[in-house]
């Protein structure tokens, strides 16, 4: 006869969890177990004999942790961040808000030395704006990017070249593929020796980083070069530990709580209305001589068959539930008007967006009130955040790419925004203050006509005429460039459309730029 089988559950806490992990790697001090060491070389003693190096895997070890604190302390809310951007609207709306409008930024590449656009460059500069891969736009890499910073905490830029290409080549010139990886699903691996990682003495990033891994299907056994990856991070990077090695933290960590409140009230709503009324219990009425009589079994049953099967709000059912069973309803639950759940709703979703620094005006509420002050909050996020978090991007990507290496750089503009608008007279105004103060300084030999452009936002001119001052200029050319000026009629003035304003001089006449992709005669060299 066979015995039995018997299967035992033990639910540990998580201070039993602790020793039994201790128990596997052995009683040393974590600081000790802490030391990552990876080479199983034997080193010579003071005696003369050699001893065999215990390696300790600090960051599989502090995986395993991560995991069994899981494990004892679940949460409804987990560390997945990106579904949760998904699938919860208070968590998809402050990160849209921001990563699409850094998105719909002009992005413009220019050179360093005199700002002005390029819009045809010989060495490929500009093939990131027209098309970064085979499926994306510019627009829809740069969404994505900052999608996953905010979302995780954490983006990965990743400039695909050839294994041949050097670490230190200029990355533009060898690239046509640039890719934003799931950050979710990237890992650092970390270089490993003997002595462990020099993370806080001397060392080179290539000393700290062995690469980058990309969990997903058959990547997950490839390696991707550091000097691939422009790793964007969202804080402050983890240095120790080796569950998350060099990745920041998500903001939503700090808005954990509440995030699960917003779980626990949508799932609250949705068990209300799926069963479409009050819960609680069903008790009987019926009485004889002694009291009150229970309900027999089979009463129940056929109750609450016919509850379920014919009474509701559904095709097919009644409102009304009719039975010859004397029976009342007492209540254990609230009802939505009771829990109030629009109200926790959008308290949750303002401690949301506060960590993104965007004011509670802003949020979007169940009644669609607006306040008086939106136009100022909404100029007050871009000043604050969206255009700040742009410019770095461009910063860090003209670095990367090296861009700077070849005297250009990537820009971004929001001149079309609405809200940073001060209104088109006030914006004719201060393009009319600007040239008058280039026209005074180019007269005084402070700047060329090159560097007025520049102020204008206009690309420069070819010839050398245009970059002399006028100290440099030889009288011909002095004489040419007045006699321009002169037979303007108004050299600095602006069509503002107001009536009266006759023959408008070449500066009010339509800016017909090509757009980004369209061929122009000029090349830049």
């Amino acid at each position: 006869m066979e015995q039995p089988i018997v299967f035992v559950l033990f639910f540990a806490i998580k201070e039993k969890s602790m020793n039994f992990i201790q128990r596997i790697f052995g009683s040393k001090e974590k600081a000790e177990a802490m030391v990552v060491k990876a080479d199983d070389t034997q080193h010579p003693d003071n005696l003369g004999t050699r001893r065999d190096v215990v390696v300790e895997d600090a960051f599989r070890y502090q995986n395993m942790l991560s995991m069994i604190d899981r494990l004892v302390h679940p949460s409804v809310v987990g560390n997945n961040f990106i579904q949760l951007f998904k699938t919860i609207p208070e968590v998809f709306w402050p990160i849209d808000f921001i990563a699409k409008r850094i998105s719909e930024a002009h992005f413009d590449l220019k050179r360093v030395k005199d700002d002005s656009l390029v819009w045809c460059n010989r060495l490929g500069a500009d093939t990131i704006l027209k098309q970064p891969n085979p499926i994306m736009t510019w627009r829809e890499i740069v969404y994505q990017h900052f999608v996953y910073k905010l979302a995780t905490g954490n983006a990965f830029f990743r400039s695909s070249m050839p294994e041949t290409v050097t670490p230190d080549a200029i990355k533009f010139q060898w690239c046509d593929n640039y890719w934003s990886l799931p950050a979710h699903l990237v890992q650092v691996k970390p270089m490993e020796y003997s002595y462990g990682v020099p993370m806080f003495g001397i060392a080179k990033i290539e000393e700290l980083i062995k690469g980058y891994t990309l969990d997903l299907g058959a990547y997950s056994g490839l390696t991707i070069p550091y000097w691939q990856i422009w790793h964007d991070r969202d804080g402050i990077p983890e240095l120790i530990r080796g569950d998350g090695y060099l990745k920041a933290e998500s903001r939503l960590l700090s808005v954990k709580k509440p995030i699960a409140n917003l779980i626990a009230v949508y799932e609250a709503r949705n068990v209300i209305y799926l069963k479409r009324g009050a819960l609680g219990f069903v008790v009987a009425l019926k009485e004889d001589e002694a009291g009150t009589v229970a309900l027999e079994p089979s009463e129940k049953e056929e109750l609450r068959n016919q509850v379920n099967s014919k009474y509701g709000v559904g095709e097919g059912k009644s409102p009304w539930a009719i039975t010859d069973i004397p029976v009342n309803f007492v209540r254990t639950n609230l009802s939505i008007t009771e829990l109030q759940p629009f109200d926790e709703t959008l308290e949750d979703a303002i401690k949301i967006a506060s960590v993104f620094g965007i004011p509670s005006v802003l949020v979007p509420r169940k009644d669609q009130s607006t306040f008086s002050n939106q136009d100022t909050a909404e100029k007050s996020v871009y000043t604050s955040v969206i255009i700040p978090a742009a410019k770095r991007f461009c910063e860090a990507l003209t670095t990367f790419l090296g861009l700077d290496q070849k005297g250009l750089y990537l820009d971004c503009d929001f001149n079309d925004v609405a809200c940073l608008q001060v209104g088109l007279k006030e914006g004719e105004e201060v393009k009319k203050l600007i040239n008058e103060r280039c026209l005074s300084q180019f007269n005084n030999g402070l700047i060329s006509i090159n560097d007025w452009r520049s102020q204008i936002h206009e690309d420069a001119l070819e010839g050398e005429i245009f970059d002399k001052t006028k100290f440099e200029m030889t009288p011909e050319e002095i004489a040419k460039v007045d006699s321009v000026i002169k037979a303007q009629a108004s050299p600095i003035q602006i069509n503002t459309g107001q009536p009266g304003e006759k023959n408008p001089d070449n500066n009010n006449q339509p800016n017909n730029k090509p757009s980004k992709g369209e061929s122009n005669e000029r090349t830049d060299d």
